[in-house]
């Protein structure tokens, strides 16, 4: 084996070192997960974090925490209205 070559096993080994987070779906495109540092709701709106998290498990910058996270993917029954705000009060 040379040194370019990088065993398929080494991928899931250097994924464990990552805090994992679901992502799901939202209105117009976007992305939602929830940090696993902070808590709180992060929602991806920028085409260029979203076309490298169109895989099923993709690495990012957490602008709340500052860490690397794994999101993965899931998918609701409905998720073009998953967070939809309106301007209105009742």
């Amino acid at each position: 084996m040379t040194w370019g070559t990088i065993h398929t096993s080494a991928y899931s080994h250097i994924a464990t070192l990552l805090r994992w987070t679901t992502a799901t779906p939202c209105a117009h495109g976007a992305l939602r997960y929830r940090c696993p540092v902070t808590h709180s709701y992060v929602v991806v709106t920028d085409d260029e974090t979203l076309a490298r998290l169109a895989r099923p498990r993709a690495r990012t910058r957490c602008p709340s925490c500052g860490e690397t996270h794994l999101i993965t993917h899931t998918s609701t029954a409905d998720s073009s209205t998953a967070i939809v705000g309106s301007g209105a009060r009742p």
